[in-house]
């Protein structure tokens, strides 16, 4: 069966602007074009797509997604037994997480007894994520103040202003170090300063954990998904020259 870009956007829940872009990094090609330029995809390219999105689940940034894929040894069938394979590690650690909760909770009524060691039965006390120290950098230069919630909410609609206005220059072919993009940069720096101490060392971890960062990523993505990497590129280059 054939699908136009528009249908396979509708039944994957993903942009077709999200599709354009996976084209453009090589990670989803379509089967072929029509006359017109529209973009068809066939069952090879949905599960190419089902395994993009599989491994964004997994925190895989798209670059590592790119890497992969592009193997000579890489074959869906084993990758789909090894998505298995990580869910079930992950369902495994969820319910010793979950037992550790239970547990605990019947020890603070008084029902039972704990050893010392079972009050972190299930954590993952040392992680494997590359974006491990950034997170930790800027969890560090997070700022003790309690915010209400419509300051938090202020807050983030103006960085969703933001993130749209420099979409907007990214979009005119303006480069990152661009008087008029840097302008833009350091009122999102300063927007940063209220929730952290935007340090140079912290304002250049939080950009590099927009790009690699499956949670971080998303934030941009709905804008535009080319933003991350331009908003990324932008505030290393204030950083650099202004922190």
């Amino acid at each position: 069966m054939v699908y136009t870009v528009k249908k396979t956007a509708e039944i994957s829940g993903i942009s077709v602007r999200t599709l354009h872009f996976y084209d453009e990094l090589g990670l989803l090609k379509p089967a072929y074009h029509g006359s017109n330029g529209t973009r068809y995809y066939e069952e090879k390219e949905l599960l190419l797509l089902q395994q993009i999105l599989f491994f964004k689940e997994l925190g895989l940034s798209l670059k590592q997604i790119g890497k992969i894929l592009k193997q000579s040894d890489f074959h869906p069938l084993a990758a789909l037994h090894s998505h298995k394979k990580s869910l079930q590690k992950e369902w495994e650690k969820i319910g010793n997480l979950l037992q550790t909760i239970e547990t605990t909770i019947q020890y603070l009524q008084g029902k039972k007894s704990m050893k010392d060691q079972e009050f972190f039965h299930g954590f993952s006390v040392v992680s494997s994520d590359p974006n491990s120290e950034n997170e930790t950098i800027v969890l560090e230069n997070l700022k003790k103040q309690e915010l209400s919630w419509i300051e938090k909410k202020q807050i983030a609609d103006e960085g969703y202003a933001l993130y749209k206005q420099i979409a907007e220059l990214m979009k005119q072919n303006l480069c990152p170090s661009s008087k008029e993009v840097q302008i833009l940069i350091q009122k999102h720096h300063t927007l940063t300063n209220q929730l952290h101490n935007a340090t140079k060392q912290a304002y250049k971890a939080l950009s590099t954990l927009y790009v690699e960062h499956i949670d971080f990523r998303k934030q941009l993505d709905i804008v535009d998904p080319h933003l991350a990497k331009f908003l990324a590129e932008a505030m290393q280059v204030f950083a650099q020259k202004n922190l």
